[in-house]
């Protein structure tokens, strides 16, 4: 039985509960509670890097009727495998979905990590990944890599994975949107007074919360979306993936 779609969707409607993060969260967490309906109710899972305690975002896979484990190099996260994600402590097809969430930048070989994401999924099995593009560089520990959907599809089509779908999370407007907030920030944080500085972050969160509904409103019409220029600009890529059968 799948995940019922219902509890899968984002409704716009919803979408003022993020305006406080930023909209690269927003759309990792977008991509994932639209795509765990694809795996099936009771589905064994492995969270590669994700967090069992500390969880970032809205987001939270525990919410599902998943059966998840986790890997993970910080011991703070109490993870199941205490361990490189490269090498987990598995037999070969031993659970029927992974996920990767924001993780392959802070790997110094990506490849690697998604070869034993292909080896640990059963035939069949569902890989679901996100990864930033033109976003800030954020160590965690270390922060080692921006690469293309292009880049993604090759990859992954030369490891062996089929039914590839790479999704452009935000284009220009977003990216602009996540620049523009975070230089007001860091501009309000270095220079100004305290009094004046409390009256400028209310004005600044007033207007961060505007320029992002309107970088959702632009980046979702179709103009936007054919033209050659506004599309070449993204926050990042969603990316579905199956090990065949």
């Amino acid at each position: 039985m799948d995940l019922p779609e219902g509890k899968c969707l984002i409704k716009r409607k919803n979408e003022k509960i993020y305006t406080f993060l930023t909209l690269r969260r927003y759309y990792i967490d977008e991509f994932y509670i639209r795509n765990i309906c694809l795996f099936k109710q009771g589905a064994n899972i492995l969270d590669m890097g994700g967090k069992k305690k500390n969880k970032r975002g809205y987001f939270n896979i525990e919410s599902y009727p998943l059966s998840v484990k986790y890997a993970n190099i910080d011991a703070s996260t109490e993870p199941d495998f205490f361990c490189d994600v490269a090498d987990i402590p598995v037999p070969d097809s031993s659970f029927d979905g992974v996920v990767c969430s924001e993780l392959l930048e802070h790997v110094l070989d990506p490849i690697k990590v998604i070869k034993e994401a292909f080896r640990v999924l059963k035939p069949g099995g569902l890989l679901l990944v996100s990864v930033p593009f033109l976003h800030r560089i954020h160590p965690d520990p270390q922060d080692y890599g921006r690469y293309t959907e292009y880049y993604w599809q090759t990859i992954l089509n030369a490891i062996g994975f089929q039914n590839i779908k790479t999704e452009r999370q935000g284009l220009f407007f977003s990216v602009a949107s996540e620049m523009l907030t975070g230089f007001a920030y860091e501009i309000i944080k270095e220079r100004m007074k305290s009094r004046i500085k409390r009256l400028m972050r209310l004005t600044i969160y007033k207007l961060a919360v505007f320029g992002k509904r309107i970088a959702l409103k632009f980046d979702r019409r179709p103009f936007f979306k054919k033209n050659q220029f506004f599309n070449s600009y993204t926050t990042g890529y969603g990316i579905i993936a199956t090990k065949p059968l």
